[in-house]
């Protein structure tokens, strides 16, 4: 399989906290990647690392083959790296249709082009219904799929989901894993960062599991969750219980 981004050893301290430790992992062209693990396990900051919010203090970032260290946010994001946050950020004065051309607009410099685009998106999205609505107004959910919305909007290769199922009811998540679904049938490749053990095992093709900043195991997703090592390190008991009975 084509490898599209690699993470060779990377180190990130805060302080005298070691948030990343000597992390390595690869994203395989195609993918949905599960990025799983307890909570200050390095999940966040690894997302922030590979889109250039933080820089490393070590290590490499290659993406299609280039290091992509010295890469500024918006370089990365021309170059194809989208990503979403757990909180979503709408254009609370604009409405659907407008914040997803502005960001079309801002990718493709043309009107025409960007106005194909939104009109495309909304489709696939089914956001169509809603596009005169403000971003304002927007349940949480439609609020999550705006933002996925957004970065489909720069034509992505890859694209981080930063726990998009956060605060969903079940009828929700089911209808936005199905979206996630649907984004990496049109060829992106997607990582999925998400406590949602169900979703993950669902629609994940490979999980990488991260404790204490550095990688613990990565593998089949239904394989994986039932390493003693990664139950007791972010699952807990009550998962391993589940398993057994």
């Amino acid at each position: 399989m084509e490898k599209i981004l690699e993470i060779r050893n990377l180190d990130k301290s805060f302080g005298g906290v070691h948030a990343i430790n000597h992390l390595s992992f690869d994203v395989y062209k195609g993918e949905i990647l599960g990025l799983i693990g307890p909570n200050g396990s390095g999940k966040s900051t690894s997302v922030n690392l590979i889109s250039g919010v933080y820089l490393p203090d070590e290590g490499e970032i290659i993406y299609k083959g280039e290091n992509i260290i010295g890469k500024s946010i918006p370089d990365r994001a021309y170059l194809g790296i989208g990503r979403t946050f757990q909180s979503p950020r709408p254009f609370e004065g604009l409405t659907v249709r407008d914040s997803i051309y502005t960001v079309a607009l801002l990718h493709h410099r043309k009107k025409a082009d960007a106005k194909t685009k939104t009109e495309e998106i909304l489709e696939m999205s089914d956001l169509m219904p809603i596009a005169n609505e403000l971003c304002a107004k927007l349940p949480i959910e439609k609020r999550k799929w705006l933002d996925m919305a957004r970065v489909l909007a720069m034509d992505p290769s890859i694209i981080m989901l930063d726990e998009c199922l956060a605060g969903l009811n079940p009828q929700e998540m089911e209808m936005s894993t199905d979206f996630v679904q649907k984004i990496n049938q049109m060829g992106i490749t997607i990582i999925f960062i998400e406590h949602v053990m169900a979703a993950v095992t669902k629609i994940c093709h490979r999980v990488v599991v991260l404790n204490e900043g550095g990688l613990l195991c990565d593998g089949d997703p239904n394989v994986v969750m039932k390493m003693p090592e990664v139950i007791e390190a972010y699952l807990g008991g009550g998962y391993k219980n589940a398993i057994e009975n």
